[in-house]
């Protein structure tokens, strides 16, 4: 990727460079006129070194300024040249000087020395002007002192800026990618605790079916004798039962967990609302459709969603918020919708929400169910997750 960025940068800055050699060439040509061919090839070299030397000025702006500086002092030593007697160093080209100190400084961080060299070479280029042109030489002093400086001046102060400016892009960059490194391990960190807490959850699932399966069978085998249609129904809920058990589990499988600690089995949703009431929110429980059985990781991701919902809501809004769950039985499939009528927001809440959306989403996931929040600014914010097919997950 560096080396892409350095051949476009030299593609682009070879571009401008012979753009500038050719316009500096083309507009002192008058000046070379009645030169002798030994002047103009001496001052097409310098020009075409000073084209090189603008052409490389941001991949290697210490060689450039040190061989352009080089080439300016080999202007002062030429003569004056053509019909005019111009001094070689005020052709228009030499303007290219200005502009190479203007990289060194901007892309190196160097200023001292090169503005010090600089400065010199202005002195230099000033008194080599007024001898060139003897008459009026303090007028000419003046107008040469005021360009030459004034340009190395300019030359070192837009250097500075942009030095200043690329630093601070970086640092606001480098900001922006610690705090997306930081964020990806958070989200990870918090991946990781819901897989956990879904893994504590699969002792509950277990524990439940396989209690309710040895209870049937341990009948089944003492009525058989007596009554074995009895016995047939029993080890069919068994059955039944032991295959819903089996669906739930093969929706954790991978999910690993280091502790212990059983979780208690999810309250009544009911009842989780009612709790919402008493602590003085208003929650609305809509039921469309008719209910059925789901199964328990089912029944837990439902519960924690609407709590979860529920509990954003009242942190980020306050105890005068309204919220609305509607759990929508249709076919073998159920969405639940939780929406509450706050401020809302125009962030990628699923995006860059907290551990809790983070972690509803994880537990939709693992029950093969699709999860999504909606919000925006004036219309609230709507959590809605669904899943099927009932009874076990996929």
């Amino acid at each position: 990727m560096r080396t892409s960025t350095t051949e476009h940068r030299l593609v682009v800055d070879s571009a401008v460079a012979v753009f500038c050699g050719v316009l500096g060439g083309w507009v002192s040509l008058g000046t070379l006129r009645g030169a002798s061919a030994v002047e103009v090839g001496a001052v097409v070299a310098v020009l075409v070194g000073l084209t090189a030397c603008l052409a490389v000025r941001r991949s290697w702006p210490t060689v450039a300024f040190v061989v352009g500086s080089g080439l300016m002092l080999g202007l002062v030593a030429l003569p004056n040249i053509g019909e005019q007697a111009v001094p070689p160093i005020l052709l228009p080209f030499s303007l290219i000087h200005p502009a190479l100190l203007y990289s060194v400084v901007a892309y190196t961080g160097r200023s001292a020395l090169p503005v010090a060299c600089g400065l010199l070479g202005a002195g230099i280029a000033v008194v080599r002007g007024v001898i060139g042109f003897p008459v009026d030489p303090w007028g000419t002093a003046g107008v040469l002192a005021a360009a030459a400086f004034g340009s190395v001046l300019a030359a070192w102060a837009l250097g500075r800026y942009q030095r200043i400016r690329v630093a601070y892009v970086q640092s606001l960059e480098e900001r922006a990618a610690q705090a997306e490194l930081l964020r990806e391990q958070q989200v990870r960190e918090a991946i990781a605790a819901e897989r956990r807490l879904i893994a504590r959850e699969i002792h509950d699932v277990a524990a439940h079916s396989l209690a309710v399966v040895l209870a049937q069978a341990d009948t089944a085998r003492l009525v058989f004798d007596r009554d074995r249609e009895k016995a047939r129904e029993m080890i069919g809920t068994a059955v039944d039962v032991g295959r819903r058990a089996m669906g739930e589990l093969r929706s954790m499988l991978g999910v690993l967990r280091t502790g212990d600690e059983p979780e208690p089995a999810g309250q009544d949703l009911v009842e989780l609302v009612e709790t919402f009431r008493r602590a003085g929110a208003d929650v609305e429980l809509v039921q469309r459709g008719e209910p059925r059985e789901i199964g328990t990781a089912q029944r837990h991701a439902v519960y924690r969603i609407v709590q979860e919902s529920v509990t954003n809501a009242l942190k980020h809004v306050g105890p005068d918020v309204t919220c609305r769950v509607v759990l929508d039985w249709a076919d073998d499939r159920l969405t639940v919708t939780v929406a509450d009528d706050g401020p809302g927001t125009s962030a990628d809440l699923t995006a860059g929400g907290g551990f809790g959306i983070v972690g509803m989403a994880e537990r939709m996931r693992q029950i093969g169910g699709e999860f999504d929040v909606r919000s925006a600014p004036g219309e609230g914010t709507e959590v809605r997750a669904g899943f099927g097919p009932l009874g076990a997950a996929r």
